[in-house]
């Protein structure tokens, strides 16, 4: 009777695998779960050197916080965490974009008009980066009319523009609120003229 050796190794070959790649994993899940809790290890990660997969996860977890801290208008914030996906990652054309977006709100709620010029710069730079999004043209419409409302050719370019490109939901309706209410006061102004 013969006996067959049996390998193991074709076995064991995709835990090995599972193994040394847990700790990607790790840092990814963590990006997508408890981005703050990996950005708190950022430091500690940092000193033995980050791998390409922390990075990215590092750097994911950067533009999620960023994202968060924009929606509830904490400029500052979202801004440290766009310029630290930047730092990590500088090529990434999001953090890029978050950040310009980021940088033109903050000068926006300053108000005063050379602020508002360097926000719709900032605005300008962002939809550059990303020509397809509409969102940083209705900011740029917002500017204009916070400088003066009575640029109309301006104001109302910036909205139609921002129409004719991909935006979410809320902010092509508010696009379409703005759009109708700078085309009312154009004509009012018209009428008023005549």
């Amino acid at each position: 009777m013969r006996v067959r050796s049996i390998s193991y190794l074709p076995l064991l070959f995709p835990l090995a695998i599972g193994f040394f790649s847990c700790a990607g994993n790790k840092y990814q899940n963590m990006a997508h779960i408890n981005p703050a809790a990996l950005v708190a290890l950022e430091d500690s990660l940092s000193i033995s050197g980050l791998s390409p997969s922390m990075t990215k996860s590092l750097t994911f977890a950067h533009n999620r916080l960023g994202s968060k801290e924009l929606e509830t208008n904490n400029y500052e914030a979202a801004i440290f965490h766009f310029s630290n996906a930047l730092k990590l990652s500088d090529g990434d054309t999001l953090s890029q974009y978050n950040l310009l977006l980021a940088e033109g709100h903050s000068l926006y709620k300053r108000g005063n008009k050379n602020r508002l010029w360097d926000a719709i710069q900032k605005y300008n730079k962002a939809a550059q980066l990303k020509p397809r999004l509409g969102e940083a043209h209705y900011y740029i419409g917002l500017s204009y009319h916070k400088i003066g409302d009575t640029d109309f050719d301006l104001i109302i370019e910036s909205y139609e523009k921002a129409l004719r490109l991909s935006l979410n939901p809320d902010i092509m309706q508010k696009t379409k609120e703005q759009l109708s209410l700078a085309l009312e006061r154009e004509k009012r102004l018209k009428d008023f003229w005549k």
